[in-house]
């Protein structure tokens, strides 16, 4: 109840509080105070091969996103994220709720309000950081995210948080407790000094980025440890014609029992006639799975920066359609040759009014087992989202 009492609290006051600085280096005035956020409620169906084994779950969800300006260098932020489930879901899951945590963070900001056998109530702070931007520099400081990915499925350069494209919930994507630096090099390029804690020490990170542009593309060249292991890694964004060409590499060393290992992305894209756009990637992680398994499960797909895919072979296609300004569809297909892996994304938007929308979502799971190609699990989802 404390939750609800807080968060209405927060959005009466991005109604009411006029609040207005007058901003260090101009004349401009502008709002000190900016709260914005969402509400969510989404039902998930879950079965394994025959529908008699559908498990069903349940989740209401709201984020309280604050912002506090005071001038045009100073900034800080807070943003909350409260989320209810229930159902056979949470039943079914042995420790559900140890699960909620991002273990990437090094302070404990969650809160669990209450937990029965099918329910629980958790929040979390997953952003809470401080900003100054100079002519020349930035400094933030707190938990962020640290965003070096390039690529829109794969991202080998991003070391600090990893994005995992089945989790379409989380728009905002994890992020770290981290300090950060930026110098402003020249107007086309940067240097980036960034260092993350985590709950476990031996899991931090640290690492600098350089940035820069030539020839129309922007490449950048990073180099740190992870993980107390040495990294190194590169990417790209341009074009080619008219359509876009991306992509990503890392190295991570060896280190004790673990051999050396590359990621490497390359990701195409191209924005056709009447409404159509179409992606292309692929991805090598050559610690990966390369021959065919019995035991796959959505715990395979619990993804980090040396595992983007547990698969050694990736290959991923997207076609999106813009029917109307109302109706959106996404279908991506992702295939890994050695194991005869199929993942089938498609996606509906629709837009029911003003910051309202309804999402229907499918994720189906196909695998190599017993020689042939079987499906492993189902999952459906039905999303409505408003937003203030």
């Amino acid at each position: 109840m404390r939750s609800w009492l807080f968060i209405g609290f927060l959005s009466a006051c991005a109604a009411i509080v006029p609040a207005q600085a007058q901003d260090d280096d101009t004349t401009a005035v502008q709002k000190v105070w900016e709260v914005r956020g969402y509400v969510k409620d989404m039902q998930t169906v879950t079965y394994a091969r025959n529908p008699d084994s559908l498990v069903t779950g349940n989740l209401l969800h709201n984020r309280v996103n604050v912002r506090f300006m005071p001038s045009s260098r100073f900034t800080a932020a807070a943003e909350f994220r409260t989320r209810l489930f229930w159902g056979e879901e949470v039943r079914l899951t042995p420790n559900f709720s140890t699960g909620l945590r991002n273990r990437n963070e090094a302070a404990n900001m969650q809160y669990i309000w209450f937990q029965t056998e099918s329910a629980v109530m958790h929040t979390t702070v997953d952003r809470l950081w401080m900003e100054y931007r100079a002519p020349k520099w930035e400094a933030r400081l707190g938990r962020q995210r640290i965003n070096w990915g390039i690529s829109t499925v794969w991202n080998p350069n991003d070391i600090f948080n990893t994005y995992n494209f089945l989790d379409f919930d989380y728009e905002e994507r994890p992020g770290r407790d981290a300090a950060k630096v930026i110098f402003h090099l020249s107007d086309f390029s940067n240097l980036e000094f960034a260092g993350a804690a985590a709950e476990a020490s031996y899991k931090s990170v640290a690492s600098v980025r350089y940035t820069t542009n030539h020839w129309n593309y922007d490449f950048q060249f990073t180099g740190g440890l992870y993980h107390e292991v040495f990294t190194a890694g590169t990417g790209w964004s341009g074009s080619i014609g008219d359509a876009g060409f991306k992509g990503e590499a890392q190295y991570f060393a060896a280190h004790q029992d673990t051999a050396a290992q590359v990621n490497v992305s390359v990701e195409w894209d191209y924005m056709f006639s009447k409404g159509w756009y179409a992606n292309a990637g692929f991805l090598l992680n050559s610690a990966g799975l390369n021959s065919p398994i019995d035991t796959w499960g959505l715990y395979s797909f619990q993804l980090s920066p040396r595992n983007l895919m547990p698969t050694k072979y990736n290959a991923v296609v997207t076609v999106m359609k813009e029917f109307t300004p109302l109706l959106r569809a996404t279908l991506t297909t992702i295939y890994s040759p050695g194991t005869n892996l199929v993942i089938v994304l498609p996606s509906l938007r629709y837009s029911l009014g003003t910051n309202m929308d309804v999402d229907v979502f499918w994720q189906a799971f196909y695998a190599e087992q017993q020689k042939t190609v079987q499906p492993v699990v189902y999952r459906g989802f039905i999303r409505f989202k408003w937003s203030f």
